[in-house]
């Protein structure tokens, strides 16, 4: 299948609103495909490259981004992932430059609507209206199979990709393969944000809170003495974590799947920041000697397999939290509290923040562990930041937001040059009225455009709230802004009053203190 028959689908479903028609267009092209064919499309849909990281960011695209028409046959999908093979495996000297000329080759043969997908996908911004949600009910629809058959095996399939493959050409016989078996990951149960602790209670009434730290989620299974150890993209990170795999293999538990968060903690305790965490989990090479600089610790929250017993995702999780109590001493459970209470709650909440960590998670007692989807048993409560930053352009929207400029792109005033320096973007927190109103106010302080992005006067301010500052070398000032997202706009506040860069260089240094 050619490149250029997704992004025609791409751009049929971010027109339509309806999702029963998103899930019409899906379903019409995964009924053509075959193979690897369909794995890629599934994937590309949700904007997931098989690859994870290829080492391309909005620099090297823009270095790599041809003018004018393509050149050469029009690439396939098969192409496309064979490309970012290659990407992905560049190491050592030169690196940079042969990924940047496997791009260039690729771009060239793609027209403009491809390039910009192409771009999208390689720096995971994909934002097509096709939610895994309408993907499952599309590949459902796609094999004739029962919606819930195809949501049930979502659960437990190693991605989406896959599970379209055989859902398409092994049908129900194909999905009974998909259940929870040890030493393969399992989709993570996800969350969905809370205002505050009261919000919580009056959902879920009783509800166990937890400490929310900032770590890398870990899924720990043990078949006798082999041991996996999977991350929230299922990725198998088993050879660089050895301390959990002497931990896991001490258990008494010959065989066990366990939940918890891995990260990097400093002397005193507290927390490093995120960035710290993953460059550790990143690192393949010289294990040991970055073991020794900065040991992982690991708290668990869940136990959703136990030998004796089986799985135990159909358990409500106050069960499921008694046998995790029951296999893993209190030192490496996550902090926690059950209560009703709003005022227990809010101490608790308090405790976590001064232990320099995110927030809480508030869970359902009574809750069975829904893999892969992200529903209201379990909420999550943060103190995020805020700053006021200046809009630099907006890049239009699609779906129910075509028409509008959605996409900022944020900048924080440099000191120094007086110029504004890009952070990142969001399209987060913004609602109707606020969408409206800031496409006509930025349409009058257009400066210039392209295909997808309008640029403005550096005048209009908005007050973003986020989780926290990160290295980045994707923007001029070497940070960025992770969960950001738009509390309001501030058309009374002029640029000049705006946070400097200085300032958001001070908060990343504070938490790396």
């Amino acid at each position: 299948m050619h490149l250029r028959r997704l992004v025609d689908l791409v751009q049929r479903v971010r027109a339509t609103s309806r999702r029963t028609e998103k899930v019409r267009l899906i379903a019409d092209v995964l009924r053509q495909s075959t193979g690897r064919d369909t794995e890629l499309v599934a994937l590309y849909l949700t904007g997931t490259v098989p690859q994870g990281r290829v080492g391309i960011g909005w620099r090297t695209i823009q270095s790599a981004m041809p003018g004018g028409d393509p050149a050469g046959e029009a690439p396939t999908l098969v192409e496309v992932d064979r490309t970012l093979d290659v990407i992905a495996a560049e190491t050592g000297p030169g690196s940079s430059e042969r990924r940047l000329g496997a791009l260039r080759d690729l771009l060239l043969r793609t027209d403009a609507g491809g390039r910009r997908f192409l771009a999208e996908l390689l720096v995971g911004e994909v934002r097509q209206g096709a939610l895994e949600g309408v993907l499952r009910e599309a590949i459902a629809h796609a094999a004739g199979l029962p919606p819930g058959q195809v949501r049930q095996a979502a659960m437990f399939a190693g991605h989406v990709g896959e599970l379209a493959r055989v859902a398409l050409t092994e049908g129900v016989e194909g999905l009974g393969r998909f259940s929870l078996r040890l030493l393969s990951p399992v989709a993570p149960m996800l969350a969905s944000p809370a205002d505050d602790v009261d919000a919580a209670l009056a959902r879920l009434g009783e509800a166990a809170f937890e400490y929310k730290v900032d770590g890398a989620r870990i899924q720990v299974h043990r078949a006798g003495d082999e041991v996996r150890v999977f991350t929230r993209q299922l990725q198998d990170v088993t050879e660089r974590v050895p301390e959990v795999v002497e931990w896991a293999r001490a258990l008494p538990a010959g065989e066990l799947v366990v939940e918890g968060e891995a990260l990097a903690l400093r002397e005193d305790g507290r927390p490093h920041p995120f960035q710290v965490t993953m460059k550790r989990l990143g690192r393949s090479k010289n294990v040991a000697a970055a073991r020794q600089k900065l040991p992982l610790s690991t708290f668990f929250f869940d136990c959703l397999f136990l030998e004796g017993e089986g799985p135990l995702i159909d358990l409500t999780y106050r069960e499921r939290a008694e046998r995790l109590a029951r296999l893993v001493s209190a030192d490496r459970r996550l902090p926690r509290l059950v209560t009703r209470a709003s005022d227990d709650a809010e101490r608790f909440l308090a405790r976590a923040l001064e232990a320099g960590h995110e927030g809480l998670m508030a869970k359902s007692l009574e809750a069975p562990y829904v893999a892969g989807q992200r529903g209201f048993h379990w909420l999550k409560l943060k103190s995020a930041h805020t700053l006021d930053l200046i809009v630099l352009a907006a890049e239009w929207g699609s779906g129910r937001r075509k028409g509008w400029l959605s996409n900022l792109h944020l900048g924080a005033r440099d000191e120094a040059s007086g110029q504004p320096v890009m952070l990142g973007k969001t399209f987060k927190g913004l609602t109707d009225a606020m969408l409206r109103w800031q496409t006509e106010a930025l349409l009058e302080l257009e400066t210039g455009r392209d295909e997808w992005t309008v640029h403005v006067r550096p005048e209009l301010v908005v007050e973003v709230a986020f989780g926290e500052v990160q290295e980045s070398p994707r923007y001029p000032g070497g940070l960025a802004l992770r969960f950001a997202r738009v509390k309001r706009h501030r058309p009374d506040k002029p640029a000049h009053e705006a946070n400097t860069l200085q300032a958001v260089r001070a908060i990343f240094e504070g938490a790396r203190a």
